[in-house]
């Protein structure tokens, strides 16, 4: 056998998961990913512009041909879909198809800042990093959840939007 005349002194079972790990890493067969469209969007949220929050789009049909969908807003509250099928392969735009949409944005409690929040985490990162144990005031309280459950919730969101294949794709989206 290839392994043991280079390997002596190594067990067969090992020669042979080497030899099929090199098969599988060998293979030329190729993941059939769905042709995706554009697709921009606005979104506001008590009439201003979103700032860095996450849209997902999910199809309960499971038609999406098993992508995570989503973006992140801008400063102006503007995105651009990026689909991901597995770990290494992402799309711009969506599978054409219906969406539910969800929006979420997660802020620091009460009246803190997320700059003060940052510094908190920054704090808390150095202390953990030279071996220390934060004490409850050091420790960064829990993110809340800005965006009430009628938009940030998949499985309560009213928020559509249909994906045309060759067609502009643009949608606003004007939460309350």
């Amino acid at each position: 056998m290839f392994c043991s005349n280079l390997y002596p002194q190594a067990p067969r079972f090992i020669c042979i998961l080497l030899l099929v790990a090199w098969m599988t890493a060998c293979s030329s067969k190729t993941i059939d990913i769905p042709e995706t469209v554009p697709v921009k969007g606005t979104v506001l949220f008590q009439g201003e512009p979103l700032k860095r929050a996450s849209i997902v789009f999910s199809n309960p049909a499971e038609k999406s041909g098993g992508a995570t969908i989503n973006a992140t807003t801008d400063d102006e509250g503007q995105f651009e879909l990026k689909s991901y099928f597995g770990a290494r392969i992402e799309r711009t735009g969506a599978i054409p198809g219906t969406y539910t949409v969800t929006v979420l944005k997660m802020v620091p409690p009460g009246k803190m800042t997320e700059e003060e929040y940052q510094a908190k985490v920054t704090q808390a990162d150095q202390i953990v990093s030279a071996g220390g144990v934060l004490t409850q005031e050091q420790t960064p309280p829990e993110l809340k959840q800005l965006i009430p459950r009628q938009y940030s919730d998949p499985g309560v969101s009213k928020l559509e939007a249909n994906v045309i294949a060759d067609q502009e794709n643009q949608f606003q989206f004007d939460l309350k």
